[in-house]
């Protein structure tokens, strides 16, 4: 299962799925409530991490996987180990890269409880194309550019004015603080955290002290990467998932 982070989509994950799916894995990316083609709720608390693991949960049983690995970016990365702190015998392993919960973000969510709620379409007006194109600069690093089509393809939700909402909601009700190493002491799963010493987004500030803190974790740094290395240096992480997803599963207790 790869989840995206937050204000992106599955398209995240566009290098990855056939090289994945070629070494024999089924191979799922779904957009999360509030992105890309996915509902976007209005009600208060749509966007807790509680409420994202639990929505997780649901994907799985709608469609039918009783356990699995999870790669997961940014935003995701939280989600993905609240999920397995929730439901461990659903989690074989965790693969998260630039997770929050990991590292600093800058404080503009501080301001969220001062955004309007903004009628019909205006949300949309506020996100153009060269917004996107500014972000996309931001959370690449050294490795690799980004191109036209992946501007308009990360454009293209923002033209729902309800995903925007949704997207602003979320800085609102989200738990973007890092995780209390005690936090982490209970989590099951093998999971491996990997950063870009480039990431701007999540600045790995505490990576390798709450690295340690899991009782079956490493850590890897992606040299010159970004926030998004699974754009930047796809063969690279291709690799490393796959090496990741080959090591031998643990029995869920065990």
């Amino acid at each position: 299962m790869l989840l995206h982070g937050w204000a992106v989509s599955s398209y995240l994950w566009r290098k990855n799925i056939l090289p994945l799916a070629a070494a024999g894995h089924r191979v799922i990316a779904i957009d999360l409530p509030g992105h890309g083609l996915s509902h976007a709720p209005d009600a208060p608390g749509s966007y807790t991490l509680e409420r994202f693991s639990a929505a997780i949960g649901e994907a799985f049983d709608r469609l039918a996987i009783p356990r699995a690995a999870i790669a997961a970016q940014s935003m995701a990365g939280k989600i993905a180990l609240r999920f397995a702190l929730d439901a461990p015998q659903r989690v074989s392993r965790l693969l998260l890269f630039g997770p929050v919960g990991f590292g600093l973000i800058p404080p503009w969510h501080i301001l969220s409880p001062l955004l309007p709620t903004l009628p019909g379409d205006m949300p949309s007006l506020l996100v153009s194309r060269r917004v996107v194109e500014f972000v996309q600069r931001r959370v690449h690093g050294k490795l690799d550019g980004f191109t036209e089509r992946d501007i308009d393809e990360y454009w293209a939700p923002t033209q729902f004015p309800a995903v925007v909402r949704a997207n602003l909601r979320m800085l609102k009700e989200f738990d973007w603080a890092p995780w209390a190493p005690e936090a982490l002491a209970g989590l099951e799963a093998p999971t491996h955290v990997v950063f870009g010493t480039r990431d701007r987004t999540v600045r790995p500030v505490h990576a390798s002290r709450l690295a340690s803190a899991l009782p079956l974790g490493r850590l890897t740094w992606i040299e010159e990467g970004g926030h998004v290395v699974m754009e930047e240096a796809p063969r690279l992480i291709n690799a490393l998932m796959l090496r990741d997803l080959a090591a031998a599963p643990l029995a869920f207790g065990e």
